[in-house]
């Protein structure tokens, strides 16, 4: 999890991003103090752009259109499948220009503003490998499961969930299977 603050400093220090909207972003939230305000065309974001831009799910007094329709419904669904569209963009863009410094800048970003049990070798290493992965290798996987209650939360299909972490994390066997016949070696 990294906060809102972190992900526009680190998009900021990679000197943003180019994004091709789809279609007029307008949604104003006074409580949140939320105001996105986004035209359709290509974009070059910086963080607070980019962050307006991940943030939007629906129009200002939830004045839809069949265009806007057809890449946003309302959802965190949908959302999530313009996130992923954004990091595949991210990625495309920026894993071949990244120097050694500004890695360690926006690790060190990264670092100050979450937990983990992995150390700053560990992503380093895996960043200076980034220029080597090929796009078509890098999967994003949104949990198997379903909305419930109108849409409020959603409930994460276990069985689902464990086939696909046993297919991209293990090489033999269940995830979950492996997991507990570990618990009973004593």
């Amino acid at each position: 999890y990294i906060n809102l603050a972190t992900f526009r400093k680190i998009i900021d220090l990679l000197g943003g991003v180019d994004i091709d909207v789809p279609v007029d972003l307008d949604y104003d939230d006074p409580v949140q103090d939320l105001h996105i305000h986004i035209s359709k065309g290509s974009h070059h974001m910086d963080g607070k752009m980019a962050e307006e831009y991940l943030r939007f799910r629906k129009p200002n007094n939830n004045q839809w259109n069949s265009e806007l329709r057809k890449y946003y419904d309302g959802s965190d669904l949908s959302r999530i499948k313009v996130q992923q569209g954004f990091l595949r963009e991210l990625v495309k863009q920026k894993s071949n220009i990244i120097g050694l410094t500004k890695i360690n800048q926006i690790l060190e970003t990264v670092f100050d503003n979450m937990q983990t049990n992995a150390d700053m070798s560990d992503f380093l290493s895996l960043a200076k490998s980034l220029p080597t992965v090929s796009l078509d290798k890098i999967n994003f996987f949104m949990l198997p499961g379903s909305a419930e209650a109108n849409d409020i939360y959603y409930e994460m299909n276990e069985q689902k969930t464990g086939e696909i972490i046993s297919e991209y994390f293990y090489s033999k066997g269940n995830a979950f299977e492996e997991e507990e016949s570990q618990q009973g070696a004593g």
